[in-house]
């Protein structure tokens, strides 16, 4: 209120200096009036009153509210800025290791693919003894065959001869002789 008054006393002086001023000047058409600036004086401590007590209030509600408003969006700024440097940190460490885990990920990648090749490796080498094996037991069972093919060939020709030279050789009561003994020792041993 003091605040107030002083204002009123310091506006109140420089009207009555202005119109000194003006009445100095020769703009008045007489002498100055003191009346018309005690008028003027009150009339401007009226206006200051209502001023105080109407819009005064209203102006100070909205700094206060301003103010406030400006604090939460200052404090909202501050911790959005803290979040910011949070995610700016943690992409940055992420940043740093993407080379390490990349390389990491290349080293699983070719031990995959080695683990891979041994076991494509180790399959085909099996397949590849498995294909020597029976090639081995195919060649033994056709040696097998061809043996016996010769041995019965061999059997039929020795027969064949031995029927020939057994029948050059041998007379009808040679044969009937071995035909004998033949029959005997058939029955002797069954």
């Amino acid at each position: 209120m003091k605040k107030t008054i002083a204002i009123a006393l310091a506006a109140g002086a420089a009207v009555m200096a202005a119109s000194d001023a003006a009445w100095a000047a020769g703009a008045g058409g007489g002498e100055p009036s003191w009346s018309m600036t005690l008028w003027g004086f009150a009339n401007f401590g009226i206006f200051c009153l209502i001023i105080y007590k109407f819009a005064w209030p209203l102006v100070t509600d909205y700094l206060k509210t301003r103010r406030l408003e400006t604090i939460q969006a200052l404090e909202a700024a501050a911790a959005a800025k803290r979040e910011a440097e949070t995610l700016k940190a943690d992409f940055e460490s992420k940043m740093a290791s993407l080379e390490t885990e990349a390389a990491k990920a290349r080293e699983e990648l070719l031990e995959i693919a080695r683990r891979e090749a041994a076991k494509a490796l180790a399959h085909a080498e099996a397949t590849a003894e498995r294909l020597r094996k029976d090639a081995r037991l195919l060649a033994d069972q056709e040696v097998a065959r061809a043996r016996r093919s010769l041995q019965d060939e061999s059997a039929q020709l020795i027969a064949k001869v031995a029927g020939e030279i057994v029948g050059r050789e041998m007379s009808d009561d040679d044969q009937q002789r071995f035909v004998g003994e033949f029959l005997k020792d058939t029955e002797a041993s069954s």
